[in-house]
């Protein structure tokens, strides 16, 4: 079958393959998935350039949609046909962190799988998944069921970009009605920062990016202002703190910036939240003012938005339904496997949400 294949640090590494195979038929609790969309995220570019130290050759991808064409013996949780959002939480759904409803921490199937081959030649898969590929093997409870009305483009991004922006809303910052937040980049993720906390009942939403295009894009998805971070002098914590009479009750650092999340704890009020959403290279630290974070502040740690896929999922797909919340709108383009470096190359722009792979054409 047709994917990509990451074969060292570098875009020049990733080439295009006819030859990949599945290393081995399904356990009894794995379902094989037809993928009809994939969704080019920031992570996939940190992946490619090395930022998360991940072995190599690997199938990269981990935001995907798609139809479960088998299933294995003891599968209970989806059935042949249904449309499917991939999480990249191969939990093991009975330990007692899975039990307490913490899918996310849990750290049972931890490790990197070789789940594919090409010509005789393993291949690690990128986040649990591997998902720029026609097909993929995965743990029952990785494969979310959701409405067909949903359409796969759309869907796709549920499974990281989305959840990771709104759950960090809705699952660990906790926004309230009435409350005030900065969201530090206004790409995929930012915008899903941005509309969960306008669905949260949020009183101001302050989007900052340094592309003057982000814009339009932030107010349709619900920011109340927006500031233009120009050049590597620009206060925009000074800027936030005028707008906000002070600092907001929830900042939201989005890009993966170090120097940006220090400045997010700055925007942050007294008793406020600063959320750590954007992921840096694995090994970084963060330098920061003690003073800057002493007030009753609290400085929270999002990985995928604390989400709960199998109930997490499904409600952004209903409110997607019922006109609530935006993923058409996020999709900017799309394209096939052949072509991930227009995706790369619109990633560093920074000019669009999202572009979306179409294995299976």
């Amino acid at each position: 079958m047709q994917g990509l294949i990451q074969e060292g640090n570098g875009e020049e590494f990733v080439r295009f393959s006819n030859d990949i195979e599945h290393a081995a038929d399904l356990t009894p609790r794995q379902v094989r998935v037809r993928i009809m969309a994939a969704g080019v995220c920031g992570s996939d570019l940190s992946c490619v350039h090395g930022k998360y130290y991940m072995p190599t050759p690997l199938v990269p991808g981990h935001e995907a949609a798609g139809v479960v064409v088998e299933v294995g013996s003891a599968v209970s949780y989806c059935k042949v046909g249904d449309h499917v959002v991939l999480s990249t939480f191969a939990n093991c759904g009975h330990c007692a962190v899975c039990e307490g409803g913490d899918p996310g921490n849990c750290g049972a199937l931890g490790g990197m799988r070789q789940s594919y081959v090409e010509n005789g030649t393993p291949l690690y898969e990128f986040a649990n998944l591997g998902a720029f590929v026609q097909e993929t093997i995965v743990m029952e409870n990785q494969a979310v069921p959701i409405p067909t009305e949903v359409p796969f483009s759309s869907a796709a991004l549920i499974g990281c970009g989305v959840m990771t922006g709104a759950g960090a809303v809705f699952n660990r910052a906790r926004v309230g009605p009435g409350e005030t937040v900065a969201v530090i980049g206004a790409g995929g993720v930012g915008l899903n920062v941005i509309q969960a906390a306008r669905l949260a009942g949020a009183a101001q939403i302050i989007a900052i990016d340094r592309a003057p295009a982000k814009e339009r894009m932030a107010v349709d998805f619900g920011a109340t202002d927006f500031i233009l971070a120009e050049g590597d002098d620009f206060d925009a914590v000074r800027a936030v703190q005028e707008l906000s009479g002070g600092g907001v009750n929830h900042a939201f650092e989005v890009v993966g910036s170090t120097r940006l999340l220090a400045d997010a704890i700055s925007m942050t009020r007294a008793g406020g939240n600063t959320c750590a959403v954007g992921v840096p290279d694995l090994t970084a630290s963060v330098t920061y003012n003690f003073q800057s974070l002493h007030q009753n502040k609290s400085l929270l740690g999002i990985r995928a938005g604390g989400g709960r896929p199998r109930k997490d999922f499904r409600l952004i797909a209903d409110l997607y339904l019922r006109g609530m919340f935006k993923l058409d709108e996020l999709v900017s383009n799309t394209t096939g496997l052949d072509d991930i470096q227009s995706a790369f190359d619109a990633l560093k722009a920074g000019a669009e949400a999202r572009t979306v792979l179409l294995p299976n054409g």
